[in-house]
């Protein structure tokens, strides 16, 4: 059976998505959806009609499609919006991060998904790349013993122009769209969910965004210590991670991944997990081949997928408490931007289990 899904969204990382959908045996795409004619045309030229719907409005291509999912690759400020209709149109949803832009919106779009009996997942890819795998292995059979803190800095030369106009003109647009990810990662390395953040967020003077192209967060995942630091406006891309342990440290830059044991003097080199084909790619494809897979299954048989919404939702919290922190100046507990969180027993799948 081949999954028919209906993508909304022909920006930059929609055109990426509709080549991983094109190249996925499991799926064919029947219509994509965006307010851009012209954006629309691109991929009209790119995918050639074959039945598909090349559409301006969601409501009129959910009317005149039999789609099974629905791929949300809207502005941020929209998918919430945009999955809530999908999911009343009966369709499993997978969304581009963040799931929403504030806890009421997530929330929205879970109770909708719960009232419609549909499943509503996110794309984030990170966590399949094989040096997360590789770190989420390392830590979970206890290579480094108990976890204190970790430290994580990424580095982008990402000037807005290059992004789509919409992410220059948002406030904290290195939160919002790139740290989460990060967050989500960092939840998913030591299986442990966020207690609270202290963000300070600015601009540096030579940034064409708007606002916030910098952001350094201290981190506390109940208990370990992380300290975080991200940027849009650097001269060049870079990403280095380091985990602190009782019986060493790990650490990679994406490519590769190392341990040094405590007392040693040198890393020494991990051998990284494998992954399904893809999956080991450099953006933009790594990662796609285990979420199209996900989606899939969460279509077929209902198989509850690793990065849910009910999972995700916590990312948002993190990113709201970490915006109000820069706002106000001190530290915020997730409780007080979410008082409805579950604690980490209850969270079930948050964090999610490496290797799952």
């Amino acid at each position: 059976m081949a999954v028919r899904i209906l993508q909304v969204g022909a920006g930059i990382r929609g055109k990426h998505w509709a080549g991983f959908v094109d190249d996925h045996p499991d799926f064919t795409c029947v219509g994509f959806v965006d307010p851009d004619a012209a954006a629309l045309e691109a991929l009209r030229e790119r995918f050639p009609a074959e039945g598909k719907v090349f559409l301006r409005d969601l409501d009129e291509a959910l009317a005149s499609t039999e789609a099974d999912a629905a791929l949300i690759v809207s502005p941020s400020a929209l998918h919430a919006d945009h999955s809530c209709q999908a999911l009343e149109a009966g369709l499993t949803v997978m969304v581009e991060k963040p799931l929403a832009t504030s806890i009421e919106e997530a929330e929205r779009v879970l109770a909708t998904a719960r009232g419609t009996g549909r499943t509503v997942m996110v794309a984030e890819n990170y966590r399949y790349w094989p040096s997360e795998r590789t770190v989420r292995q390392l830590v979970a059979e206890g290579r480094i013993g108990r976890i204190d803190s970790a430290t994580l800095v990424d580095r982008r030369h990402m000037p807005s122009h290059t992004e789509g106009p919409w992410l220059a003109r948002i406030e904290y647009p290195q939160l919002q769209e790139i740290a989460v990810h990060h967050f989500d990662s960092l939840r998913a390395f030591f299986s442990r969910a966020p207690s609270s953040l202290s963000a300070h967020v600015w601009n540096p003077a030579w940034s064409d965004y708007s606002h916030g192209a910098v952001s350094q967060v201290h981190l506390d995942l109940e208990g370990v210590r992380v300290e975080y630091l991200g940027t849009l406006s650097s001269h060049r891309f870079s990403f280095d991670l380091r985990v602190e342990g009782e019986g060493g440290s790990i650490w990679t830059n994406r490519k590769y991944v190392a341990w040094r044991p405590a007392g040693s003097r040198f890393f020494r080199p991990v051998r990284r997990v494998d992954v399904p084909p893809g999956d080991e790619a450099s953006y933009p494809k790594g990662g796609t081949t285990s979420l199209l897979n996900a989606l899939r299954d969460a279509v077929v048989d209902g198989t509850e997928p690793e990065t849910s919404g009910s999972d995700n939702i916590w990312n948002v919290a993190m990113i709201e408490a970490a915006k109000r922190s820069d706002r106000e100046g001190r530290t915020v507990s997730i409780e007080e931007v979410w008082p409805g969180a579950p604690s980490h027993v209850e969270a079930g799948r948050t964090p999610a289990t490496p290797g799952s």
